[in-house]
């Protein structure tokens, strides 16, 4: 069975310590250093904005600094680093999210809109995923409904209205497959066919199904064993081929843009973009390190090993 031995955790941490954004590097810190949720905690608290919802590249190719439901449901990401938790920061978080999804912003009667009906994603650097769609603006994006509807369900007011609107959503998409995966939209595990599993024909933008999965815990692990053990091989494979970080080159750069043409004629990769996809790197180590912790597939114990890192 192939492991990540403490001799490569190690020279990951050095990549992500030189590369990663206080927000993730926080995160390591918690996941496998014993660090302080609180400190974790207060630089998530930073983008969230005063009407409770968040923005401010908290997801690294969306520069809109506005908040809006999907990066709501990224800050929800992160947030469940926080699992188990208990501190006036992440009460503070869960009051003010709480407060951004009562005002009913983009709250259609069908659900919350996706991550392209935004408008204002258009007036800062964004890749085409996040351009506004006046379509995709006048429906719901159902793996953002089910997601914000779970949390409602979960930190809302009983007896509030928000609390009675996420129960009707629940029932509505209850029996649709979709969900918000990392950031993913219309992730659909049944139409994926996880348990047969196929490298070849598996949609490579797509997260692998163990992240899906999550854990040996999840129901659905026993029908998914060998789908599981070869995507851990195949994130095992990418970390040991993951070495320092490299910008694009210029070529790169200009094939991606006549591969997707901007509709107004600008670019995709600007600078933000660039910094932005060099940020991903770090946030991508620590969630396949995180995995392969959950499935048993570090050559070491986290925590046994730890005090003497500095």
């Amino acid at each position: 069975m192939k492991k990540i031995s403490f001799v490569e955790f190690l020279r990951l941490r050095r990549l992500v310590f030189r590369n990663a954004r206080p927000l993730d590097y926080t995160k390591w810190k918690l996941l496998f250093e014993n660090g302080s949720c609180d400190d974790f905690l207060s630089v998530l608290s930073c983008y969230q904005n005063k009407d409770g919802g968040f923005g401010h590249n908290i997801e690294c190719n969306n520069w809109n600094p506005n908040s809006s439901p999907y990066t709501v449901c990224i800050a929800l990401d992160y947030l469940d680093g926080a699992e188990g938790h208990e501190s006036g920061i992440k009460n503070e978080i869960i009051a003010g999210i709480i407060g951004y999804l009562d005002s009913g912003a983009y709250l259609l009667d069908d659900g919350w809109v996706g991550m392209q009906g935004i408008p204002s994603n258009n007036d800062f650097a964004h890749m085409p995923w996040f351009h506004f769609d006046s379509e995709k603006a006048a429906k719901a994006d159902i793996g953002v409904t089910k997601r914000l509807a779970d949390f409602i369900l979960r930190y809302g007011e009983k007896d509030s209205r928000l609390y009675s609107r996420a129960e009707g959503l629940k029932e509505r998409y209850r029996q649709c497959g979709q969900v918000l995966l990392h950031g993913y939209p219309d992730y659909d595990p049944e139409a994926l066919n996880i348990k047969a599993y196929d490298a070849e024909t598996y949609p490579s933008w797509l997260p692998l199904p163990v992240y899906f999965i999550g854990s040996p815990k999840s129901s659905f692990y026993p029908g998914c064993r060998s789908t599981v053990d070869r995507n851990l091989d195949t994130i095992i494979d990418s970390l040991l081929d993951t070495h320092e970080f490299q910008f694009p080159s210029d070529q790169e750069l200009d094939a991606y843009e006549q591969r997707n043409p901007h509709p107004e004629g600008g670019r995709w990769c600007v600078a933000e973009q660039t910094i932005g996809n060099y940020y991903w790197n770090s946030s991508f180590i620590i969630r396949d390190l995180d995995i392969l912790r959950k499935f048993g597939r570090l050559d070491f114990e986290v925590g046994t090993q730890m005090d003497f890192l500095c």
